[in-house]
């Protein structure tokens, strides 16, 4: 009877009913445990091993492991005894040998989150294929706390060793920080690899690149690749780039590649979660909830992380946070290494004023993903509003020394610096907006700190001048209203009207610009009012009632920067946040690209004691020396 049964659960097996296997093969066991007159050595094996492998394949993670322990203690029984039985099974099925017999043990571990007895028993593989390399390399890299940097890549070099054209191999080197040049030589040098691959230096040099913090670079070394007719259009290649356009900051163009690649694929996942964010910067409400409306047919358990993703973007647009951190905490329970669900925790955390678990969960994401210019904004914003002025200025200059070629890091400390009371600070804010704007001189941020700057000195003409040539180049709400404002400072009312009205056009629930026009015809009645005094009084006093008017509308025009600039301050403030402006609830990222550019010209913070001062000055004018040669 037991070998009948030994051949049907064989049949079962090899027919892949894994959920019939379970029962019989357990039942088989008991017997054999039960009647140990007839129970042999291999009958209990192949009982086991078959039970063990149909939990494995089943899913049932916990108990294969217990099993699947159980049967590589029983193989080396086995041994022991030179079986011929061992031999011959594992000719039949390579998938019982003993290294794959402790790779799926190690699966199993890894499935259970217990991530350090999944490495120990891999390293316990003395002879180890590349499959087995490749989940000790994902497991040292992501789980390996406290493993050097050269044990997490000797790993994945293992795997090149054999397979050259492992390609997630590569990137995973790159992402540790070893040089592409080192890689591209370790990978042209292998035997296996097919010759003529032209386009293997290209995506080298563009993940060396964008780990490497040169995103623009990287983006036109990925565009050189999609404009070839080899790769044109992959969906690879064309998500590398909205990739890259999108750590740059350049919103517009990343929508169109990483768009062009969910059109490739819609189930691509590593394009969905930049996308959602680019949709939310750039205003496209439809097309951010057309991502989402796929997934109202489908049930949450075909869910992945990047799904509940997008449903946590979407409540947070909607300013409702705790439901937004409640989706976000899925997705990370699905996937902890989310950097975009990570960085919209911290953002989440700093709306609703809690800026030290902020703090935690952005140097969290700076371990991960050190590329990423969003973790330094966010730190620099939450120093900023727990008043941390020094921890600000060196993330700062950390965020410089990592980004040279960004006049995004530029305009951030710049920016900093701009809120010190200090003269010789701001001067230094000047050098390093000019100094990013050297970079990019269409940088929309940059222009709008640099104009606020002269504004302080008192040239308004100059910031003006330059407000006009950037919005000839391309119009903005915000710039548009600032232009607005300095015009009513001006005393050119109709100027001012003229260009609060073209910002209402781009946005027309931008409170600023409607705020602003209030004024202006607040002041116009207060001028008309004096001039009417004027006549009735005195009939030969004109002159007197116009020159009244004037300082009325003076006095108007800059109660309108007052009244916008303690909105902003006072909206900073509220965990809501729910103020109507065309920079939607980003404000945590304060490198002053989502950040109304209103809060470069209010009044400087509270000034820190003493200490504090002498530590900063002589620091940030070093930084100043040293990064804007």
């Amino acid at each position: 009877m037991e070998n009948a049964l030994c051949s049907n659960i064989k049949k079962l097996y090899d027919n892949g009913l894994y959920e019939c296997v379970i029962p019989t093969a357990s039942l088989l066991c008991t017997l054999l445990k039960n009647d140990r007159n007839v129970a042999t050595l291999e009958m209990e094996y192949q009982a086991m091993i078959y039970l063990s492998n149909a939990n494995y394949k089943e899913h049932n993670y916990r108990t294969a492991c217990s099993q699947l322990e159980a049967v590589v203690v029983q193989r080396k029984t086995m041994l022991r005894f030179k079986s011929s039985f061992l031999t011959a099974i594992e000719s039949s099925y390579p998938q019982f040998q003993d290294v794959e017999l402790r790779y799926k043990i190690a699966i199993c571990y890894r499935e259970m989150g217990e991530y350090n007895m999944a490495i120990n028993t891999l390293q316990a593989v003395k002879t180890r294929t590349p499959r087995v390399n490749m989940l000790l390399a994902r497991l040292l890299h992501h789980h390996g706390h406290g493993v050097g940097k050269k044990e997490k890549a000797l790993a994945y070099k293992d795997v090149l060793r054999e397979c050259p054209m492992s390609l997630t191999s590569i990137e995973a080197l790159l992402e540790l920080g070893i040089e592409g040049s080192d890689v591209h030589s370790m990978v042209v040098n292998a035997a296996a690899l097919p010759k003529n691959i032209e386009w293997l230096s290209s995506w080298i040099k563009g993940h060396a690149q964008m780990y490497g913090c040169k995103h623009r670079e990287a983006s036109q070394t990925f565009q050189q690749l999609n404009e070839s007719n080899q790769l044109h259009q992959n969906e690879h290649v064309l998500t590398k780039i909205g990739q890259c356009l999108y750590y740059d900051g350049n919103y517009l163009q990343a929508e169109q590649y990483l768009s062009l690649a969910m059109m490739q694929n819609p189930h691509n996942m590593k394009a969905l979660c930049p996308l959602a964010v680019v949709y939310d910067r750039n205003k496209k409400k439809l097309e951010r909830s057309n991502l989402l409306a796929p997934l109202e047919m489908r049930r949450t358990r075909e869910f992945r992380s990047s799904h509940w993703f997008l449903h946590a973007q979407q409540t947070y647009s909607n300013a409702k946070y705790e439901r937004a951190l409640s989706f976000t905490e899925r997705a990370l329970d699905m996937d902890e290494r989310n950097i975009e669900a990570l960085l919209l925790r911290a953002g989440l955390y700093f709306v609703l004023q809690r800026q030290r678990d902020a703090v935690n969960v952005f140097q969290n994401i700076q371990c991960l993903a050190p590329y990423r210019f969003e973790v330094y904004k966010g730190l620099v914003a939450c120093y900023v509003r727990l008043n941390c002025i020094k921890e600000a200025q060196a993330t700062c200059t950390v965020a410089v020394r990592q980004f040279p070629t960004s006049a995004r890091s530029f305009t951030m400390f710049g920016g900093t610096l701009f809120r010190l009371a200090n003269p010789n600070a701001v001067r230094s804010a000047k050098r390093f907006v000019e100094k990013g704007l050297q970079i990019d001189e269409h940088y929309a941020p940059g222009i709008a700190l640099l104009a606020s700057i002269y504004q302080g000195e008192g040239d308004i003409r100059k910031a003006i001048v330059l407000l006009k040539k950037q919005v000839e180049y391309r119009p903005d709400a915000t710039l548009f209203a600032m232009l607005a404002e300095m015009f009513s400072k001006e005393k050119d009312l109709d100027a001012a009207l003229q260009y609060f009205t073209l910002s209402l056009r781009l946005d027309s629930t931008y409170q600023r610009a409607l705020d602003g026009i209030n004024a202006l015809t607040k002041a116009a009645r207060i001028a008309n009012s004096h001039k009417a005094n004027g006549k009735s009084n005195e009939p030969n006093a004109a002159a007197g009632a116009n020159a009244a008017a004037s300082a009325a509308t003076a006095t108007a025009a800059a109660a309108v920067a007052a009244s916008a600039a303690a909105a902003a301050s006072a909206s900073c403030n509220v965990p809501s946040m729910t103020r109507a402006c065309n920079r939607s609830n980003h404000d945590w990222l304060l490198d002053y690209d989502e950040a109304e550019p209103l809060e470069l010209s209010s009044p400087a913070g509270p000034a820190e004691d003493a200490e504090s001062d002498a530590f900063a000055e002589p620091f940030w004018q070093a930084v100043d020396s040293e990064l804007t040669n």
